[in-house]
């Protein structure tokens, strides 16, 4: 839901995308059913059951609680070293929402990067989903237009300029279609744009902001360059 316009981009670009998805969503004890809306969400997006991985972990069940690090950064870095991924899209460190696992997710995330950037080894970039201030989640399509006159040269921008591309892959996820989903769908910011941040390893020297990201997918991630 908050990464769509970047996974529609991506896909229409033709990059190859693959779904690491931490956990079945199993609070409501529905986890088999949303494991199967997760994949006809994908196939949406022409995403094939072997481009999406859901774990279903002990330490990785879905609530209002904080996930182990190091269990998401062994998985993820496992992810990295099968799949050959070299940019991985996550969470910043608020997880728009301030949802505990959306911030687990993004510090495990990190932590994978940060070891093997220390090892040398499955390097991989990361870009974080930046969380914007709570005026700005509800502006829906006006985040574009606001966006465009702000010149950010550390940021990476995907748009979608139609929710309802969201709303058609909201439906499929037919357990979790509530009322407050469905307006967060139209109204939200993460509807229609995207803005990353590239996460630095401690040990690597800051790199032009995003130009992975416009490598790995042209023309689905651009830049916003001060002229």
């Amino acid at each position: 839901m908050f990464f769509w316009p970047t996974l529609l981009q991506l896909c229409a670009a033709g990059a190859d995308v693959s779904v690491l998805c931490l956990s079945t969503g199993n609070f409501d004890g529905l986890g088999a059913t949303r494991k199967e809306e997760m994949c006809r969400s994908c196939a949406r997006l022409r995403i094939g059951p072997k481009n999406l991985d859901i774990l279903d972990l002990d330490s990785l069940q879905d609530g209002f609680w904080a996930w182990p690090e190091d269990v998401i950064a062994a998985r993820v870095r496992e992810f990295i070293r099968t799949r050959g991924v070299g940019l991985v899209l996550t969470f910043d460190g608020i997880g728009v929402s301030g949802h505990p696992n959306h911030i687990s997710t993004s510090l495990g995330v990190r932590r994978a990067c940060d070891i093997c950037a220390v090892e040398g080894s499955s390097s991989f970039e990361v870009l974080l989903l930046e969380s914007a201030p709570l005026p700005w989640k509800y502006f829906g399509w006006l985040c574009i237009w606001a966006d465009a006159f702000r010149e950010r040269a550390d940021a990476a921008r995907c748009t979608c300029r139609s929710p309802l591309a969201c709303l058609r892959a909201l439906a499929c996820h037919w357990s979790q279609l509530v009322w407050y989903r469905v307006l967060f769908t139209l109204f939200s910011r993460y509807a229609f744009v995207n803005t990353y941040v590239r996460h630095v390893p401690p040990t690597a020297a800051p790199a032009e902001p995003a130009q992975e990201a416009e490598d790995a997918a042209p023309g689905a991630l651009r830049q916003r360059r001060k002229q």
